[in-house]
């Protein structure tokens, strides 16, 4: 497995690094960080043109020193550091992406984000919507522990296809380190709308319907999780109010990681975000993996 971390120092939060480092001792994943800054201007007389290459030029050697402290400390020969020539990061990062032998795409939180949670800024919505490869997105503040590994491995399921598909990939991944696996639904119970003209019950109805569904669903995944070799598999069903009640009804532990499909109204093999998987990234507490519909697959 080859995971493209994205780090260039400047406003880009060192988590992904972390996180990077953490999917490396779970798996032993091979990484690349790039780093992707403007492309220089042409060599020329004006002296503007020769300071604009040198401030550039600090950029990149400040980000590949952060990153060789964060991941290779002591060898830096040991990390594949690549600087990318674009004008726009999200372009350069899918072109980095897109190269046959990359896997994964390692991204930190917008900066803005609460410690322990998720923001989605303008590079990472414009890769969930166009990355050929699955996203592992590290919430604002993670990291600090040289050890960490991933343990229990939690997968949104809600019986469609793409969910199938990322509980395959769920299922892959969890057996390359034998983790634990959890297949949950969550139900999020809505607001009353007032006047409430189906009753005041009628959100409790709703979602207590879909939870019943939800334990019907979870037999299926459980059959399915033996067909791919896992049968270590917890089922839940998530309850709450609202998408971050039914989000904190998991027993979240920090070393958790949350696996998502993508939008079935998205492309084949590109990842594509859909409303109801913005909402529980929105409110996830631990690193979560965005899987591409049409491709989940692993290398050895």
């Amino acid at each position: 497995m080859k995971a493209v971390v994205a780090y260039r120092g400047g406003d880009d939060t060192p988590e992904a690094l972390e996180l990077g480092a953490t999917l490396r001792r779970t798996t032993g994943a091979e990484l690349v960080v790039a780093a992707v800054l403007p492309a220089g201007s042409e060599p020329g007389t004006e002296r503007v043109d020769l300071e604009y290459r040198q401030w550039l030029d600090s950029v990149a050697e400040q980000a590949r020193r952060v990153a060789v402290d964060a991941l290779s400390q002591g060898d830096p020969d040991a990390l594949e550091f690549r600087r990318i020539a674009s004008s726009s990061v999200a372009d350069g990062l899918v072109r980095v992406a897109s190269e046959p032998d990359v896997d994964l795409l390692v991204l930190g939180s917008a900066r803005a984000a609460t410690e322990g949670s998720l923001l989605v800024g303008s590079v990472s919505s414009r890769l969930l919507h166009s990355s050929p490869v699955p996203i592992l997105l590290a919430p604002q503040g993670y990291g600090g522990d040289p050890l960490a590994t991933f343990g229990s491995l939690t997968c949104a399921y809600a019986g469609t296809d793409q969910s199938r598909e990322a509980l395959a990939a769920a299922c892959a991944l969890v057996k390359r380190y034998a983790g634990h696996l959890r297949v949950a639904t969550f139900v999020p119970r809505a607001d009353t709308m007032y006047p409430p003209e189906g009753g005041l019950d009628a959100e409790d109805l709703v979602a207590a319907q879909w939870a019943e569904q939800a334990v019907e669903l979870h037999e299926d995944a459980v059959e399915f999780c033996r067909n791919h070799g896992v049968t270590d598999v917890e089922t839940a069903v998530a309850r709450g109010r609202g998408w971050a009640g039914a989000l904190t009804a998991i027993p979240w532990t920090p070393d958790d990681l949350l696996v998502l499909g993508s939008s079935r109204l998205g492309p084949l093999a590109r990842v594509f975000l859909g409303s109801t998987a913005t909402k529980i990234l929105r409110h996830t507490p631990v690193p979560t993996l965005v899987v591409p519909s049409g491709s989940y697959t692993w290398p050895d």
